[in-house]
């Protein structure tokens, strides 16, 4: 059962291409975060975002539409919502899985009933909620390598036959996977130290009227990301920082005289140079209130209220060597207010929905980048250490409806749309410590017009489908869709050129697909084939001017089209084999480059975090024994084709198909109360890139970051 069209329905009848795991699979398959899903959903790229994001941004791509940059203005081009609460930045949303029931991922445009920046299409994590019945809980403890040990507890507390109160908590923590070994702090990278609580109360009177009640908060102190300098391209301003400035600090850094930044700092993964900023620190907490009234048998009326706060520090030594080329220090402060109600009607053979939604936003951002700190008095013409304070007041606003109309017993057709009004005012003051320049916005474009950087963007987003049922088990379907993600401005303004506004991109679907269950529901199969035509995107490189000095821009980068497949299905064989295949194929082309644009992407280039192809196959065999105990193993085997992971198709961060493999088996008493698995990640010890930054135009490097290598443990489980 899902709830992708804002009602409860039956995956095999809801004419959208849907992964739906439940929170019992997601144990079985050991997804410990929201970035584990991009190993086992089609056409779903999830990694940790830009480096001085620090680590625990959540980069989404659905059928090669998303947004690679967490700075605001930028807004992601995938919606995540936490039960039912639309998460607006991504900062911080790499976070434990904790407590589910469900997650569901829908693919393509979701630009009516979910509206804002769900382009690429949406993630929904739904938690369990409070129940009447009996006191019961969970308890878990997990040991691996790295030292890692994971503990989670729940407990479910009914007060009345109407009132209950659900507590759950998490604690996740690993050494570090990788070694930074210059730094004499000791720190490396990629460990795990997050912490999480959860606390719901829900009411249900005998009238109709549900109210949950929730509050969270997580706690993530941990040092950068799993990466390192891949790469050393020496150009002229490289050359002439070893012949001037290096051999004047090496004495004060503690290296020999005649040490330079060359290639001895380029290294793989588990090996980093590094000594500067390293930070991955986050808080983030959110209280949310969800009120359902049935208004009468044909009626229910749907409140979402919730506030959310994040705050983070994220440090990076971008140059991974001792050397202060670039380190930056990222500060967030992000609240975010939202409303929405929604009205459900049902007469008949007409089935709707309406409502209205309101989003407000209140953005900070502090940038600084230091660019080779200390260097001020030399013969080399350049800027250094920026600073940047940035401020976004959003605010978003939606009237949207949707109604599905049975034409036939057999025949139904759905048509939607929704009105979005996105305003914003940014304002960002970015400014050199050294040298005194300074880039405001609001100040003069590229082409000398004031820009006041305050903005409203309107747009009507519809969307219609056509569904069949051939029979009662197979369901063929045919829809369009529309999204759109807001204009904005670039978030790094190192140039007046970094002024100019980047329009909204937008984005037409087309998809026919099939819904399919065989032999007395003991195969089941979906599929879908799907055009995208994308028009301005929004793409975000790194340039040089002539100077040398780098250039971050946002621009429109024209028009793109994305034609794709995705096949699922599970069989179970024998009722004690299920086995599970998934495919997702992507066909990503620009078709038209915009004057003016990024001056390092090509028509022939490929978009970037667009797999050509991902295959997810799995096995798992259950041994019922005589004692009425179970006994399960399982194999998950995950292939990703050749991906581009930058807009300008960097050679040095282009990840070469690749394969994961994952074990598990386990043991559950016959009584339930109790479980005992092993298991096994990245079998293989695979090393594949997540993320880059090809820096080499300015600074002379390729940053590059890693997935986890081969990782081991053990899991106890208690139900009481």
């Amino acid at each position: 059962m899902v709830t992708a069209r804002k009602r409860e329905e039956r995956l095999q009848d809801v004419p959208i291409s849907i992964t739906a795991i439940s929170g019992k699979e997601l144990g079985e398959r050991g997804l410990s975060d929201v970035g584990a899903l991009t190993n086992s959903t089609p056409n779903l790229e999830i990694n940790n975002g830009r480096p001085d994001g620090g680590g625990s941004a959540a980069q989404i791509f659905i059928r090669g539409v998303g947004q690679n940059d967490f700075l605001i203005p930028n807004d992601p081009g995938v919606g995540l919502y936490v039960d039912d609460v639309y998460v607006a930045r991504s900062s911080g949303a790499i976070t434990g899985l904790m407590d589910l029931q469900s997650i569901e991922v829908l693919r393509g445009p979701q630009g009516t009933l979910y509206g804002k920046n769900t382009i690429g299409g949406a993630l929904r994590i739904t938690t369990l909620k409070p129940s009447f019945e009996d006191t019961s809980g969970r308890m878990g403890l997990t040991l691996g390598t790295y030292n890692r040990v994971d503990v989670n507890a729940s407990v479910n507390l009914p007060m009345s036959d109407t009132f209950a109160v659900r507590v759950a908590g998490s604690s996740r923590t690993t050494n570090d996977i990788g070694e930074r070994v210059l730094d004499p702090s000791g720190q490396g990278t990629g460990d795990i130290n997050e912490h999480a609580l959860r606390l719901t109360s829900r009411y249900q009177a005998a009238t109709g009227l549900e109210i949950l009640l929730s509050g969270d908060y997580t706690r993530t102190r941990q040092h950068g990301p799993y990466g390192a300098n891949s790469a050393f391209l020496p150009n002229a301003l490289t050359n002439a920082l070893n012949d001037e400035y290096y051999p004047t600090i090496n004495a004060r850094l503690g290296l020999p005289a005649d040490s330079r930044f060359d290639n001895r700092y380029v290294s793989g993964p588990g090996t980093d140079y590094g000594t500067g900023s390293n930070q991955n620190d986050f808080d983030t907490w959110g209280v949310s209130g969800v009120v359902n009234y049935d208004i009468n048998d044909q009626l229910a009326l749907k409140s979402i209220t919730a506030y959310r706060h994040v705050w983070s520090v994220a440090g990076r030594d971008g140059d991974h060597s001792p050397y202060p080329l670039l380190d930056t220090i990222v500060t967030d402060r992000n609240a975010q207010f939202s409303q929405e109600f929604q009205l459900n009607g049902s007469f008949e053979r007409f089935k709707w929905t309406t409502g209205v939604y309101y989003l407000r936003e209140d953005l900070h951002d502090s940038y600084v980048t230091k660019l080779w700190d200390g260097l001020v008095t030399t013969s080399i013409p350049l800027d250094f250490n920026a600073h940047s304070n940035a401020t976004l007041d959003g605010t978003s606003l939606a009237v949207f409806g949707q109604g599905t109309y049975d034409l036939t017993d057999r025949w139904q057709l759905t048509v939607g749309g929704r009105y979005n009004r996105e305003k914003k005012d940014f304002t960002n003051r970015w400014f050199f410590l050294e040298q005194p320049r300074e880039y405001t916005c609001p100040g003069l474009d590229v082409h000398g017009v004031f820009d006041n950087c305050s903005k409203t963007d309107k747009v009507f987003t519809p969307m219609a489908s056509l569904a069949w049922k051939v029979t009662p088990d197979v369901l063929l379907y045919a829809s369009y869709s529309e999204g759109f993600k807001a204009g904005g401005w670039t978030p790094r303004l190192f140039s007046q050129t970094s002024l100019e506004r980047n329009d909204p991109e937008k984005l037409k679907a087309y998809e026919v697909g099939i819904k399919s269950q065989w032999f007395d529901n003991r195969l089941i199969v979906n599929a879908d084939v799907f055009r995208s035509n994308y028009t301005d995107l929004q793409l975000t490189s790194v340039l040089a001017d002539a100077s040398g000095s780098p250039q971050p821009v946002v621009q429109n980068a024209g028009k793109a089209r994305i034609d794709g497949f995705e096949l699922e299905a599970t069989a179970k064989i024998a009722g004690n084999t299920t086995l599970q295949l998934g495919i997702g194929v992507l066909d990503g082309k620009y078709l038209q480059l915009d004057p003016g644009v990024l001056a390092n992407i090509h028509l022939d280039y490929k978009l970037p975090d667009t797999p050509t192809a991902t295959v997810s196959a799995s096995i798992q065999q259950d041994f019922p024994l005589h004692s009425g105990a179970l006994a399960s193993a399982r194999i998950d085997a995950n292939y990703k084709g050749k991906t581009y992971k930058e807009p300008g198709n960097s050679p040095y961060n282009i990840q070469d198909p690749y394969t994961l493999l994952n074990a598990r088996v386990s043991y559950t008493s016959a009584n339930g109360t109790w479980a005992l698995a092993a298991f096994g990640t990245n079998l293989t010890d695979e090393q594949y890139l997540v993320n880059g930054l090809d820096l080499a135009a300015t600074f002379g490097f390729v940053e590059s970051y890693y997935g986890r290598p081969r990782e081991a443990g053990v899991e106890l489980t208690i139900h009481f």
